[in-house]
């Protein structure tokens, strides 16, 4: 077995770990924390095939010794009192139980203090009243009403342990429409109040620097595991991979730095509001992904799936029969076999997040077209 591995798979970036830690890491905490998470069997072959190599501490040869002989340790120091609560940056993610931004189940954090991975973390959140897991989305990142069934809401979660790092630290985003949003809305909903929180977004940083936005791409430049599997503690891992590579390109990325805080918050917490903001990060997400005049006319209806959604300027069933009198299928919902969206007034936002997930995470390339839009096509294919 290679006991060694990069724990972001970037050409030694960061750090290099045993599982987890180096036998001859600074860190105390880490070494005891892998110590007290690994079983019993793997830790005796694991340092029966290394002890001969590597020069341990004393306290790390005992705590070894001591899970090896009872099966139990308990690591002695806390987190994150033993790094005084300061890091470099603190990338997280976080999933949600269904499309609202206020919905969030799980958030994976991935700290990284000089230079080096020190620890990883991931809590369940238990969503706020009427925000139900819908299916889809447990299938996506496999979190299921009973994983948190005994979880804290947000507001215990911010209280008891997030707010000990969150206010003093510059936090990673990658895709702060989506990450940024969520903690907006739970800050909202909750009257969450003295946070003070900097942060930067590697979607950004990445467009800047003349990179692929998306993660799955970043982390394929930089050589790092990837598994696209929607587990936000992973996700974040990688999240701060990418942005310790980004930064070589862009030194002066400190200017980036955003602020969310109360007094930015002040005012923003009625439904009403919230709309406004969901209604405007949607017309962002229809400017990137609106089909193009080019692409327009070169568009082919056949084998290709259709979805409208809103108002459209003529009846709905004529323009479905259009489609398929050319060889196009009516899908019923926004999925991976969707290829264009037809869009008009009232559209669903529910919608236009699903694209944008979609593109950004399963690597489709869904357009959406306007009424606009659907005429000149039609037009097209009548002459």
């Amino acid at each position: 077995m290679n006991w060694f591995k990069n724990i972001f798979g970037s050409k030694d970036k960061i750090s290099v770990t045993v599982d987890g830690v180096n036998p001859q890491t600074e860190n105390e905490y880490s070494f005891f924390a892998f110590v007290e998470r690994e079983p019993k069997t793997f830790l005796e072959g694991w340092y029966e095939q290394i002890k001969h190599q590597y020069t341990f501490k004393p306290q790390y040869t005992e705590a070894i010794k001591q899970k090896i002989r009872t099966g139990e340790f308990k690591n002695p120091l806390t987190f994150p009192e033993y790094f005084q609560s300061q890091f470099d940056y603190i990338a997280i993610d976080f999933e949600t139980a269904n499309n609202s931004r206020l919905s969030a189940c799980a958030i994976g954090l991935a700290f990284v203090k000089n230079n080096t991975f020190v620890h990883k973390d991931k809590h369940f959140i238990q969503p706020p009243k009427g925000e139900n897991f819908l299916s889809s989305h447990s299938r996506i990142h496999g979190i299921y009403v009973d994983d948190v069934e005994f979880a804290l809401d947000f507001e215990q979660l911010w209280n008891v342990e997030l707010s000990k790092y969150f206010n003093n630290n510059l936090i990673i985003f990658h895709n702060a429409s989506m990450d940024l949003s969520i903690l907006k809305n739970l800050f909202n909903h909750y009257k969450i109040k003295g946070f003070n929180i900097d942060y930067i977004d590697t979607m950004k940083l990445a467009e800047l620097t003349g990179k692929p936005k998306k993660l799955s791409e970043l982390a394929e430049l930089f050589e790092i595991d990837f598994l696209n599997n929607h587990d936000p503690q992973h996700d974040a891992e990688v999240c701060a991979g990418v942005f310790s590579e980004l930064i070589e390109f862009y030194p002066d990325y400190r200017s980036l730095t955003q602020t969310l805080n109360t007094q930015s918050q002040k005012g923003k917490a009625t439904s009403n509001e919230v709309d406004i903001q969901i209604k405007n990060e949607n017309l962002d997400i229809i400017k990137e992904y609106s089909i193009t005049k080019k692409e327009l006319s070169e568009l082919t209806i056949e084998n290709n799936g259709f979805v409208f959604t809103g108002e459209l300027n003529e009846d709905r069933d004529e323009c479905k029969d259009f489609i398929t009198e050319h060889g196009g299928l009516i899908k019923p919902g926004i999925t991976s076999k969707v290829n264009f969206v037809i869009i008009g007034s009232g559209y669903g936002w529910s919608k236009i997040q699903k694209i944008h997930e979609l593109n950004m995470n399963k690597n489709c390339r869904i357009k959406i077209l306007s009424n606009a839009d659907f005429q000149r096509l039609k037009e097209r294919y009548s002459i």
